[in-house]
């Protein structure tokens, strides 16, 4: 009898800790989080926050929400440490996230900027922030 209870206790347990992992701050569009039933990680500080998405050169999925109170994507993932680069006059040149390098000269790959999952038509430093917004950057082989 106890070992019943004990059973059934510990399928409790573990229904709760299942509940309790469901990503709800994962807006719809951003099914490989979601699939993957990956929590986002908070980071930064402000009253303005999104989800960004990182696709590394092993496919490997790390998503974060961002709490700022930058305007744009750059600024704020600058800020917090997860992207940098060079600026010219056509903007940042993104070459690393969360401390990978994708130069395309040296490294033969880049990082392409994606907005609900279309590569987006704007730099990330251009790119207001826009809540509900998926951002990503995925490490792209030539």
């Amino acid at each position: 009898m106890k070992a019943k209870i004990a059973l059934l206790l510990f399928a409790i347990t573990i229904l709760l800790l299942t509940a309790a992992c469901t990503p709800d701050d994962i807006p719809d569009n951003t099914e490989s989080a979601k699939s993957a039933q990956v929590i986002p990680t908070d980071i930064g500080e402000g009253s303005i926050s999104f989800i960004f998405e990182i696709k590394n050169d092993k496919e490997d999925i790390t998503v974060w929400k961002v709490h700022t109170n930058e305007t744009t994507v750059g600024a704020a993932l600058v800020s917090v440490g997860l992207i940098e680069g060079t600026t010219s006059d056509m903007g940042l040149m993104v070459e690393y996230v969360d401390g990978l390098r994708a130069d395309f000269m040296e490294d033969n790959a880049w990082w392409a900027f994606y907005i609900n999952g279309e590569m987006a038509m704007a730099g990330v430093d251009s790119t207001e922030i826009e809540e509900g917004t998926l951002y990503a950057f995925i490490f792209t082989p030539a």
